[in-house]
């Protein structure tokens, strides 16, 4: 068992994997964190793939300035990313306190801002070069992925790149749909974000798709979608 403190009612700042839980069973495998992450809720290799994909479609390479990413968890997602873009700045918003500590002891050169599970509003307006998030938007209640996407269209600027997972009708394909029939258990964690609102509600904000990425989880999938601010 864990203790662990709760200090908000809100859907949007749900507690997920709990990090000392987390941590120890990647450590008995023998394995990173990162990879346990991989092998429990997706397929190995499936962060390195989704970091790949979001720097070829983004045309992102090292040299980047500023980097922002909400909800990093473990880190598994920074970790590449600081790794093949070493930007000047990489700030972070997550609302798990044990995780933030977690972020604090492995990754000190992130900066954590302070996390409110709606807005991104300690970062400035068209300030950073890449904007992203993965696995989260697929939990969160619809509402607070919508104001994270107005968010992230505010706080890019112009030329930079935005990039989410969301769980698209595109990703509901027969193997998925008899995932959910035979564990409704299962299904109803999951949050719907429709593709083609998505496309129109960035657009309206300057964002242009460039291309997109299926992304296991848990024996269904996710749909990277990489965006350029006009």
């Amino acid at each position: 068992m864990q203790l662990t403190r709760g200090y908000s009612s809100d859907a949007a700042i749900s507690p997920f994997l709990p990090m000392r839980r987390t941590v120890a069973k990647a450590e008995r495998a023998g394995l990173s964190v990162g990879d346990y992450l991989d092998r429990y809720s997706a397929e190995p290799g499936a962060t390195a793939a989704t970091v790949e994909a979001m720097l070829r479609l983004g045309g992102l390479e090292k040299g980047v300035e500023r980097v922002c990413e909400i909800g990093p968890g473990s880190g598994r997602y920074a970790a590449p990313v600081l790794t093949a873009l070493q930007p000047r700045s990489y700030e972070v918003y997550e609302t798990a306190a044990d995780w933030i500590r977690y972020l604090r002891k492995e990754f000190p050169q992130l900066t954590v801002q302070p996390a409110d599970g709606h807005t991104l509003r300690h970062t400035a307006t068209e300030s950073v070069d890449l904007v992203h998030s993965h696995k989260l938007f697929n939990y969160i209640p619809f509402v607070a992925t919508l104001g994270y996407l107005a968010e992230m269209a505010r706080v890019v600027r112009p030329g930079g790149v935005v990039a989410f997972d969301v769980m698209t009708e595109d990703c509901l394909n027969d193997a998925a749909t008899t995932t959910w029939l035979d564990h409704p258990d299962r299904g109803i964690i999951y949050s719907l974000t429709p593709r083609r609102w998505a496309l129109d509600f960035l657009a309206r904000r300057g964002l242009d798709l460039l291309g997109n990425h299926f992304v296991p989880l848990s024996g269904m999938r996710t749909e990277l979608l990489v965006f350029r601010r006009r």
